[in-house]
């Protein structure tokens, strides 16, 4: 009786793990999002409160909350996809065009933290197939990732590199360059684990997120690392 009521609750517990997982990546992937909206809002309720009000700086900001809602909106649609495994939407993504649109997102950040940011293209094979805002959704992960290492006061430089490159003709590779302080080593085996991380104010998400983007394309991870250094590495199929 005891071993078959086990059997029964294990699906249930599943069910609870997955949902658990969902209910966290969704959350993880809106806060960027919703943070931006509610700061694009407090902007436009300065602007307005001014006794001079510039129609074209309303409009601007007005565009850019919508923008935002649109990305939290897609971003629920493609987690759902990417859950469900169905390959639908997919079409031929210039990885480039991703890590620019990506460092682009996070060009403020970077600035506020003094990280010098570059992007270097070593091969014309670039393009793959997938979904473009799910690939930028992983690249802006492992950049996150990337950006939290090097916040630490004894790194006088900081750098950021990206580069895409091509090992072989059926293979490009996006690799994510950092001098910051290094994956520890006791994690570096289940980094991509969901719910693992060394930051006290972690979800422990963002690498589990950008791995599951990856593979989802038929492509895979890796992480390379010492006490100074981190290279982080997707590896997808070319189109």
């Amino acid at each position: 009786m005891r071993d078959g009521t086990l059997t029964n609750l294990a699906p249930q517990w599943e069910r609870e793990a997955t949902l658990r997982v969902m209910t966290a990546y969704v959350a993880h992937e809106l806060n960027h999002p919703l943070g931006t909206i509610i700061n694009l809002a407090n902007t436009l309720s300065r602007q307005l409160a001014k006794p001079v009000i510039k129609p074209q700086d309303i409009d601007e900001q007005i565009k850019e909350i919508k923008a935002e809602a649109m990305r939290a909106t897609t971003i629920i649609k493609h987690l759902r996809m990417l859950t469900e495994r169905r390959p639908v939407g997919r079409s031929v993504v210039d990885l480039v065009e991703v890590c620019q649109e990506a460092i682009d997102r996070l060009a403020s950040l970077a600035e506020n933290k003094m990280i010098r940011v570059r992007l270097h293209t070593c091969t014309p094979r670039t393009k793959v197939h997938g979904f473009k805002a799910l690939l930028e959704t992983a690249l802006l992960n492992f950049m996150m990732n990337s950006i939290a290492a090097l916040d630490v006061p004894m790194i006088a430089t900081r750098r950021l590199t990206i580069r895409v490159a091509s090992p072989n003709p059926e293979t490009t590779v996006v690799q994510i360059f950092d001098n910051g302080c290094g994956v520890p080593e006791h994690i570096r085996d289940r980094m991509f684990e969901p719910f693992v991380t060394t930051k006290p104010e972690g979800s422990g998400l963002g690498l589990a997120i950008a791995s599951d983007i990856i593979h989802w394309h038929r492509g895979s991870v890796s992480c390379r690392s010492r006490r100074w250094g981190t290279c982080m590495e997707m590896l997808l199929p070319c189109a």
